[in-house]
């Protein structure tokens, strides 16, 4: 029982970092976009250079191995699901920006006030996340398994989430997001993801 609960609250403090990682940003070099209004308004994200200890992090933790495929999905299934895996990583990324975090996010305008009560943890630098499986589940969607490291090491294995496709961007789902920040909060209310 005792193993358990450890087992428990260590898997609840590395989705808190894992939070804390989506949440929080380095400032951007670039002027601030607009989050889009409407999933139809949303513009293609860019994919941008990661730190070098994210990156280092990033490889220890999976990254860099593509992600097993499966499911019916877009024509070229293993271009979408290597392309999923570094919108993931992107967006856990702590050197990403709020505004290009926006742009991988599903319904950013509606999970905003969530991402900005929850950002600026200094515990995010030393969380990475990397698909490990990509189950499309159609054309626009996917069941997608993850793991969140801690400096390079698997912390919480084989976490659960879900992408869409939106705009032509394969974007981290609202329901994944609020579903990390709920862990975090308990009971209380999220801003954005009620």
């Amino acid at each position: 029982m005792e193993r358990a609960s450890l087992v428990l609250r260590t898997a609840a403090g590395s989705a808190v970092l894992l939070l804390a990682v989506a949440c929080s940003s380095s400032p951007s070099s670039t002027a601030p976009s607009a989050a889009p209004t409407t999933m139809a308004a949303s513009a293609p994200a860019t994919t941008a250079a990661t730190s070098p200890a994210a990156s280092a992090a990033a490889a220890g933790c999976g990254n860099g191995t593509a992600p097993t495929v499966s499911g019916s999905g877009p024509a070229d299934t293993t271009g979408a699901a290597g392309k999923i895996a570094t919108d993931y990583a992107e967006f856990f990324d702590p050197a990403t920006s709020l505004n290009d975090k926006m742009a991988l996010v599903e319904n950013a305008q509606k999970v905003a006030p969530a991402m900005q009560a929850f950002a600026g943890n200094p515990q995010a630098a030393q969380t990475s996340v990397a698909v490990t499986g990509v189950d499309f589940t159609s054309a626009s969607s996917a069941d997608i398994t993850y793991n969140v490291c801690l400096s390079g090491a698997v912390a919480l294995k084989a976490s659960k989430g879900k992408s869409v496709l939106d705009g032509g961007v394969w974007k981290v789902s609202d329901t994944t997001l609020c579903g990390l920040l709920q862990l975090q909060a308990g009971s209380s209310p999220i801003p954005g993801c009620s």
